[in-house]
């Protein structure tokens, strides 16, 4: 089976993350079967590293603004 995370949606309460959704495609091998769906998960903290991931925007963001590189890609 081949599956392809399309997205991730974060679920917040008072500022702190709960639980994500993730979004997601899959088909057989052989392409004859082919679903697409979300599925809840709350046991993430050792799987993503939502921190880490914010500081990396907020890094990108600052150089690009620094570089005055604001077109979106």
């Amino acid at each position: 089976m081949n599956i392809s995370i399309n997205q991730i949606t974060t679920r917040r309460k008072n500022g702190e993350i709960t639980s994500i959704v993730i979004h997601f495609t899959a088909s057989t091998d052989d392409g004859l079967v082919y679903l697409s769906g979300s599925v809840p998960i709350e046991n993430f903290e050792d799987k993503i590293d939502f921190e880490g991931l914010e500081n990396e925007v907020k890094d990108e963001l600052a150089r690009r603004i620094i570089n005055g590189d604001l077109n979106a890609e």
